[in-house]
């Protein structure tokens, strides 16, 4: 199977290390995976890749050259938003397999054309890793036996603190198709789609808090700033369950602090990304923290699972999925309930339209 990455930073070698680990973790042996090709946004960004070292075959100046090999097959696109739905539309003319990082585009018209180009017996994914971590697994599991009741509520935020900084320059997160919420709330809005059910209704803003910054080639010249720095809502699933939703770059503090929580009428989950390999289940008996065993349904031999969890870890179960449809290696019925498939994606799009643009 023949690979090409569209876009290395940091997502594009998360995927060149999840490639590299999948058959030291799981029991059925993929053979034959390589990244045949990549293509960034540059031919001299892309000189500076140390091929050798993420066994890459080959470097491509264009998308047009890549779609030309016939023996790539699949491809994972990596790039800045606004660049996905140029990229989704060709690669699936093309008659390939894809794997796209979210967002699936930057607005849900954009998102539908690309829901409506899809092929037959093509494999379409979405890089919603987040689904894969044990936790939210078991989260899942909680909910579906009923072991809170009745789902009341819920509440989910995704806070940064990094762009506090005024001082920091811009780059294509600062552009069109960037943004808090394009960068941060797909994320929380797919696992409370996974988890809760589709959230179909949104009363909420986006706002920006620094308006302009310094150029990324001359510190001493400013430009406008037109994406938002925070979003929040109230929102609501097609059953009728309410929820709040909350996205920063501007929290103080706040690393990579993704926190959900969960009201049913048995009890309350609770689950932080700071601290991913655990989650809280409490009830009118008190609160237990539950560490989160490293199953996948299995699948796996390697390692054991009392060993902890990191974010690539997720992210490798992910491409593990990808691969293996592509491949035609079977998956068990349940383990096809947490892939996510483009029309999730679309489905985060149309959430993310909802907003209310407030001071921008």
């Amino acid at each position: 199977m023949k690979v090409a990455v569209i876009g290395f930073g940091f997502m594009g070698k998360a995927f060149a290390h999840s490639l590299s680990s999948i058959n030291h973790y799981y029991k059925k042996y993929i053979p034959d995976v390589e990244i045949a090709g990549i293509l960034t946004s540059s031919f001299t960004s892309s000189q500076k890749i140390d091929l050798k070292k993420y066994n890459i075959s080959n470097v491509y100046q264009g998308l047009d050259d890549i779609l030309e090999n016939n023996e790539i097959d699949s491809f994972y696109i990596a790039t800045p938003n606004a660049l996905h739905f140029e990229q989704l539309l060709a690669v699936i003319e093309a008659g390939k397999n894809v794997l796209c990082d979210k967002p699936l585009a930057i607005n849900p018209d954009q998102s539908k054309k690309i829901i409506e180009s899809q092929k037959p017996n093509k494999i379409y994914q979405m890089m919603f890793e987040y689904r894969n971590f044990p936790a939210i697994r078991e989260m899942k599991s909680q909910i579906e036996k009923k072991n809170i009741g009745d789902i009341i509520n819920f509440k989910a935020s995704y806070l940064h603190g990094s762009y506090l900084d005024s001082a920091r320059p811009m780059s294509w997160r600062l552009r069109e198709g960037g943004g808090a919420l394009s960068d941060l709330a797909p994320h929380i809005i797919d696992l409370c789609n996974f988890l809760v059910g589709n959230i179909t209704k949104i009363e909420g803003y986006k706002r920006n808090v620094i308006s302009k910054r310094p150029k990324e080639d001359n510190l001493n010249k400013f430009e406008k700033v037109n994406v938002d720095d925070y979003a929040s809502c109230l929102c609501q699933t097609e059953e009728g369950v309410t929820g709040m939703l909350d996205v920063s770059r501007v929290s103080m503090g706040s690393i990579d602090e993704l926190t959900l929580t969960i009201n049913g009428t048995k009890g309350t989950l609770k689950w932080n990304l700071e601290e991913l390999n655990f989650y809280k289940h409490l009830t009118d008996e008190g609160s237990k923290k539950v560490f989160a065993v490293n199953d996948f349904h299995n699948l796996t031999d390697f390692p054991p699972g009392k060993v902890s969890n990191g974010w690539l870890r997720a992210h490798t179960h992910s491409v593990y999925q990808y691969i293996s449809r592509v491949g035609n290696i079977k998956l068990p019925k349940k383990e096809l309930e947490y892939i996510p498939s483009f029309e999730d994606g679309h489905k985060v799009q149309s959430s993310l339209n909802l907003f209310t643009d407030y001071n921008l």
